[in-house]
């Protein structure tokens, strides 16, 4: 048992469950609820929206695996390479639209999940 790799778990499940119910309260809901927006642009966002949450739940099933089998090393290295891009990501759409990290800071859930993900493969 890697427990790195599970506490990285527990974090990308925590990062799903903030994505679902918080998200889900403050992005998803006033997005359908959008009037100005036209149909397939706003179905296609929210489709986004589930895909993001599937992701983001199997990345913590990724760790999991990964924590109890050396057989699934490669789906833990998946899981912190994308903790990785997510966090560069976010930061890198802020550099771009010049928000400040803390105006968009999606990247600080990230950010400790890569590094503990790969403290738990390489460290």
């Amino acid at each position: 048992m890697n427990i790195p790799l599970l506490i990285a778990t527990g974090l990308a499940g925590g990062i799903t469950l903030i994505h679902i119910v918080f998200g889900g309260r403050e992005i998803a809901r006033p997005l359908l609820a959008a009037e100005g927006l036209r149909s397939i642009p706003k179905y296609s966002l929210y489709y986004c929206w589930h895909l993001v949450s599937l992701t983001l739940a199997a990345m913590a099933l990724a760790f999991l695996l990964a924590a109890f089998s050396e057989a699934q090393r490669p789906l833990g290295t998946f899981a912190t390479v994308g903790a990785a891009l997510f966090t560069l990501l976010c930061l890198g759409i802020n550099w771009r639209f010049a928000r400040p990290a803390l105006g968009h800071p999606q990247w600080l859930l990230f950010l400790p999940v890569a590094l503990i993900g790969a403290y738990g493969l390489w460290g």
